[in-house]
């Protein structure tokens, strides 16, 4: 019997720092909201800093593998690094709000790294050891984000908000060596056929379009003639994009992939999985900071309802590799089915009793383990049925799809929550029942997402 391949620890460290850094870029701003409102002057000026790198990251993410795919996934790595870098650097070095701004649509390309490392992953791994690898770069993610809150909130209270954007091209710089160190040149992809580079560019400007309208419809009005101008030209353009991606003899994103089955159900299980158990931030940073005399809330500081999210961050570690050791040895249905049983149950949880921070921080641990083996589990199964070259392609489809629902989703949580409300002065919050109307919701969202995994092959050989 053939002993196991071991693992290349020294690349997959590589890989796993350069995924941390990606949710580092993500997470550190959010500590210095505050702080950031103060310096500009409007809270909604301050949010976009946070959408635009989110609409960014989706945006670009499938282009970004795909090139990835075609030219050398490492090459592309180093780049995006290389991006994230200088747009860090654009936002530490300004006090001006447009290029702070600009500064954070560079960072936003980061989001790409997860597609890439995933590739690099299958690209440099024994088969065998492909689901542990990818569990490892999905526990970076936690780690990165855990990092962006505490790391984040100690550089603002003790130096200032231009120290974050320092932090984070430090940790584009550190990526960037150690990639470039210790991660083999990728080898470029060998064309039967010209790429149609129209069957990819239209993409981007379509998604974006979309995902604009879902971030600032409801400031500008869902139905006011600018916000459904941007609807309207983002799904006219996803179409057009669909359309010429069906007809190309080689697409540049190849939409087809998606009808394979074991593809098509790991992408709408995400899609429910976004629109359901990704709103955890939404609504306990809404239940959390909500006063106590509205029935259900806890009165707590943004400050301490953000720290009740760091123990599940860090828990959440064990959840990728345990995935990946699932998906190994009883295929990705039972992983899947596994994390969307324990996010559910979680989410259940909170049904019957959300009366104290400790409870809560119990709940939120439950629930994000489930979600980060679900996280972990779909690029694995990706890994399984794409062919190698369209691998980093593939998953960052489902980033995207993961980006639209997410906010689609987001707009059906806080539209649940205003359907009912109660009021002290001019203060208006959600009742308890409009957070169990929310509950519900979300619990079936997920339980869809795990009811769709069934259909899942029971087991997915590796390649």
């Amino acid at each position: 019997m053939t002993a196991p391949a071991r693992m290349p620890w020294a690349l997959l460290g590589a890989l796993w720092v350069a995924e941390m850094t990606s949710s580092f870029e993500s997470a550190m701003i959010l500590a210095a909201l505050k702080v950031l409102v103060v310096q500009f002057g409007d809270a909604a000026k301050v949010g976009w800093l946070v959408t635009a790198f989110l609409i960014v990251g989706a945006a670009v993410s499938a282009l970004v593998g795909r090139l990835g795919d075609i030219y050398g996934r490492q090459k592309v790595l180093l780049v995006v690094l290389a991006i994230g870098m200088v747009g860090s650097l654009l936002s530490a070095a300004s006090s001006s709000y447009s290029l702070v701004l600009a500064g954070r649509v560079m960072q936003g390309a980061t989001t790409a790294i997860l597609p890439l490392v995933i590739g690099l992953v299958r690209e440099n791994l024994p088969a065998e050891r492909v689901p542990a690898g990818i569990g490892l770069m999905i526990s970076g993610a936690s780690i990165g984000t855990a990092a962006g809150l505490i790391l984040g909130g100690a550089i603002v209270d003790l130096a200032s908000w231009h120290g974050i954007f320092l932090a984070s091209a430090s940790f584009c710089l550190i990526s960037l060596l150690l990639v470039r160190a210790l991660v083999p040149q990728s080898r470029r992809a060998v064309l039967s056929q010209p790429v149609d580079w129209w069957s990819g560019i239209l993409f981007a400007p379509g998604v974006t379009l979309v995902l604009l309208y879902l971030a600032g419809g409801k400031a500008w009005g869902w139905g006011s003639p600018a916000a459904l101008a941007l609807l309207i030209a983002g799904v006219a353009l996803c179409l057009l994009w669909w359309r010429r991606a069906l007809s190309s003899a080689n697409p540049l994103i190849d939409v087809r992939t998606l009808t394979h089955r074991p593809i098509a159900v790991v992408c709408a299980a995400s899609a429910l999985v976004a629109m359901g158990t990704l709103q955890i931030t939404v609504f306990f940073s809404l239940l959390l900071q909500a006063p106590v005399w509205t029935g259900l809330g806890l009165g707590l500081s943004a400050t301490v309802a953000g720290l009740a999210k760091l123990p599940s961050n860090l828990t959440s570690v064990f959840a990728g590799p345990l995935s990946g050791w699932l998906t190994g040895r009883g295929g990705g249905r039972m992983a899947m089915v596994t994390g969307g049983l324990i996010t559910t149950f979680g989410w259940t949880l909170v049904l019957f009793d959300s009366s104290s921070l400790g409870v809560i921080i119990a709940q939120l641990i439950v629930i994000s383990f489930g979600t980060t083996m679900l996280f972990a589990v779909a690029p694995t199964i990706i890994a399984s049925e794409v062919p190698p070259e369209r691998t980093s392609e593939v998953t960052g489809i489902l980033g995207v799809i993961r980006g639209l629902f997410s906010g689609v989703g987001s707009q059906l949580v806080t539209t649940i929550l205003a359907l009912d409300s109660v009021t002290r002065g001019t203060e208006r919050y959600p009742s308890p029942q409009a957070y169990h109307w929310a509950l519900i919701a979300i619990i079936l969202l997920t339980a869809s997402a795990t009811a769709v995994s069934l259909a899942l092959p029971k087991r997915t050989a590796l390649a």
